[in-house]
């Protein structure tokens, strides 16, 4: 057994990331590599890893400790994306009589964002959806940040409310843990989903949003009345600043248009 230099610490650590599609934490990729050869003094291990992360913009920080090959975080992003489309097209004609053709989750992104900000819940809301975020429950279906108007008094530190809206009544759980996933990010979440979600799922809803902060907000589906009725107020909440920046440089590299019109 042989002192590893830094270019063989590097490359076991990038071949511990590939094989852990998952994600792997930072102890945990010091002590697979100082096991085998356990002459490497730690301190070497760790000052190249150090720099093998800092250098390299195929590898994320997707948690606290926690890196994962970002072609797997990608991948992540893509397969909750496909999820979510397979499950967000319900067929007019059950929702609005003698209709036909589709209507989906995204056919009420903008009138929800603008629902937010004429009920004073945000200064400013957007679509948003898709995978720009990454991660499986990185990204909201609408994001809105509550600033200070240029004639108010107090002044207060922005809050990033974020909204999980669901198209299929026959949804409400996964609705619902994606809606307490953004609170890691955000002040206040919401949960929307359609009146027709049986009263049997809607009494579960209801008490999950009371004990975990989350709002609950109905709509008819319609997309041209969708007529959105508050039943939970959400709590306000202070998220987790790591899990804040690591969203807005996400909104950043994505979206950067669209960071300046929020922030």
């Amino acid at each position: 057994m042989a002192k590893l230099n830094r270019k063989q610490i590097q490359d076991r650590a990038r071949e511990i990331l590939e094989a852990e599609s998952g994600g792997i934490r930072w102890g945990e990729i010091l002590k697979l590599i100082h096991g085998p050869d356990p002459e490497t003094p730690p301190n070497s291990i760790h000052g190249a890893i150090q720099v093998l992360f800092q250098s390299s913009d195929d590898i994320v920080k997707v948690a606290r400790g926690t890196y994962q090959l970002a072609k797997y975080v990608d991948a992540d992003a893509a397969d909750a994306v496909a999820a979510d489309e397979a499950i967000a097209t319900v067929p007019i004609g059950n929702a609005t009589a003698g209709a036909t053709g589709t209507l989906t989750e995204q056919d009420f992104y903008a009138s929800f964002a603008e629902w937010l900000v004429e009920n004073d819940e945000a200064t400013v809301a957007e679509p948003l959806g898709g995978s720009s975020l990454g991660g499986k429950w990185g990204t909201p279906d609408v994001l809105g940040v509550m600033k200070p108007r240029a004639q108010d008094i107090f002044r207060f530190e922005p809050q990033i409310i974020a909204a999980e809206i669901k198209a299929t009544p026959s949804q409400p759980v996964v609705a619902f843990g994606q809606a307490v996933a953004y609170r890691l990010f955000s002040h206040k979440s919401y949960i929307v989903v359609p009146r027709t979600t049986s009263s049997d799922d809607m009494s579960r809803l209801k008490s999950l949003c009371s004990i975990h902060g989350v709002g609950l907000v109905t709509f008819l589906l319609d997309k041209d009345a969708p007529d959105y009725l508050v039943v939970i107020l959400p709590a306000l909440a202070s998220p987790d600043m790591f899990y804040v920046n690591t969203m807005l440089e996400r909104l950043k590299s994505s979206e950067p248009k669209l960071l300046n019109k929020l922030f």
